[in-house]
């Protein structure tokens, strides 16, 4: 039971963040992570990482609801000027 009160706690604090990811392909400046379901976190981030603008490279959605609890939805994009 602790274990679920932590890990609930755990994902109502990431809830609302948009993380950078590593892993960004080539030809691509940023990969952004965010909750499944809430992409609105990932183009907030994106517009705040590229301030001159920038095109989506990729955009994955999960839509499976198994994968939706355990993967982030992603955003790739390529930042204008950069």
């Amino acid at each position: 039971m602790l274990r679920f009160a932590i890990a609930a706690a755990a994902a109502a604090l990431a809830a609302g963040c948009a993380q950078i990811n590593p892993e960004t392909p080539p030809g691509a400046s940023y990969a952004i992570n965010c909750p499944s379901g809430q992409l609105e976190f990932c183009f907030a981030k994106a517009k705040e990482l590229c301030p001159k603008g920038y095109d989506v490279v990729q955009l994955r959605r999960n839509q499976d609801s198994i994968m939706m609890a355990v993967a982030p939805d992603r955003l790739v994009v390529k930042c204008h000027g950069q």
